[in-house]
């Protein structure tokens, strides 16, 4: 049945909302070279930060990577570029987007109502044994990987990219 001959059928009722896109995640084998090449290709300026650990559950393990990523400048949604990791199931090199990334106000409730609606979680953040925290990483059912975001992630990936800024006062 295409969408057309739906006809009066209601729309179903969402359990939360995804509220907005953040950003698009792409995984580059070079950071260096991709932050150049977004540079000079397209005009977008992206703004790198430190390599650091992340504690993560992948497919039900804790396991902790390092990771790099970059943002672009100015107003969400943003690009984010994230370094390659060899090995790992998450971050390994595909060509096109990895992934796209939504702000929600409830990440618990919101990877909840993924999971019930076909969409398990695949990765998320682990801080002191607290699971999901900061992220989760979804596959739905068209193989697409959606990102969820807490506001407070958000709010840091923000301060962040101001951090990260050649102009700012502030260091991180």
């Amino acid at each position: 049945m295409n969408l057309q001959s739906r006809g009066d059928a209601c729309p179903r009722q969402r359990p939360f909302s995804l509220g907005r896109i953040h950003h698009l995640g792409i995984v580059v084998p070079d950071l260096d070279a991709a932050v150049a090449q977004f540079a000079d290709l397209y005009g977008i300026e992206i703004r790198l930060f430190d390599t650091k650990p992340y504690p993560c559950r992948i497919n039900g393990a804790d396991q902790v990577w390092k990771t790099q990523i970059g943002l672009s400048v100015g107003e969400p949604p943003h690009l984010e570029l994230l370094r390659a990791v060899p090995d790992s199931v998450v971050w390994d090199y595909a060509p096109g987007i990895h992934h796209v990334g939504f702000t929600v106000d409830d990440l618990k409730s919101a990877a909840n109502a993924l999971e019930v609606a076909g969409s398990p979680i695949w990765m998320g953040g682990v801080k002191d044994g607290d699971f999901p925290t900061g992220a989760t990483y979804h596959h739905d059912p068209f193989g697409q990987v959606v990102e969820l975001l807490d506001k407070a992630t958000e709010a840091r990936l923000t301060a962040q990219l101001k951090c990260a800024s050649p102009d700012s006062a502030e260091r991180c």
